[in-house]
């Protein structure tokens, strides 16, 4: 009833996001041309939440394991909170940046989670780091929001290499929890290495008014 009770929230949740994603992002911005009528874009996000539920009935029907969808709809979160939470502080994050970390972290995810390579000798060890670099993330993800900046990065890294000792030759055991953390720790290096190498000037945040919430072009 618990795995029910937060598939439904996560479920309800995502529904309304996609809904406002669609009428406003798709719609308002870009087929409207900055130019929405407003009963128009909110037929859009009505029958967006329509279709997204009969696509979710559609796999519903199929009867995959609820839990094996529970570690799914987890590693899909896991690639991207890194890149969305540093987004809003980091302003050096780029478009690039945010999509390479999600696209590659899923598709690391992907990999062992359906063991695609055989995770034997140095492939695991690659994995078996990434996913202790991703147990440092999860930890201070949560020390950043009780604490603040320093002390999420200063728990995060101890935290990443006591992992190290624990997880190597030993987490490859453990596929589901080794893809998931692989794909955190693969977000969030991807991400902060193409950020540091790119040459892109810093993001003015005063620019999100003008390109998402502002639907008209007139003054």
């Amino acid at each position: 009833m618990m795995i029910i009770g937060s598939l439904s929230s996560t479920a309800d949740s995502d529904l309304s996001a996609l809904s406002a994603i669609i009428m406003t992002d798709v719609y308002g911005k870009h087929l409207s041309k900055n130019n929405p009528n407003p009963k128009k874009m909110l037929w859009v996000g009505r029958f967006t939440m329509v279709v997204a539920t009969m696509l979710g009935v559609i796999f519903a029907s199929l009867k995959l394991d609820i839990l094996s969808m529970l570690i799914f709809v987890g590693a899909l979160w896991g690639a991207i909170v890194f890149p969305v939470i540093s987004s809003l502080y980091w302003n050096k994050v780029t478009n690039l940046a945010f999509t390479a970390a999600v696209t590659g972290a899923f598709l690391l995810f992907i990999i062992a989670r359906f063991e695609w390579l055989e995770l034997t000798g140095a492939v695991a060890l690659f994995f078996e780091v990434i996913a202790s670099v991703g147990g440092g993330v999860v930890i201070g993800l949560m020390c950043f929001g009780f604490f603040g900046r320093t002390a999420g990065l200063i728990l995060g890294a101890i935290t990443a290499v006591i992992l190290l000792f624990f997880t190597l030759g030993f987490l490859r055991d453990y596929i589901v929890l080794l893809s998931s953390l692989t794909a955190y720790g693969a977000s969030a290096i991807i991400c902060v290495v193409l950020t540091l190498t790119s040459n892109k000037s810093a993001f003015d945040f005063a620019l999100i008014k003008q390109r998402v919430v502002e639907f008209s072009d007139n003054k």
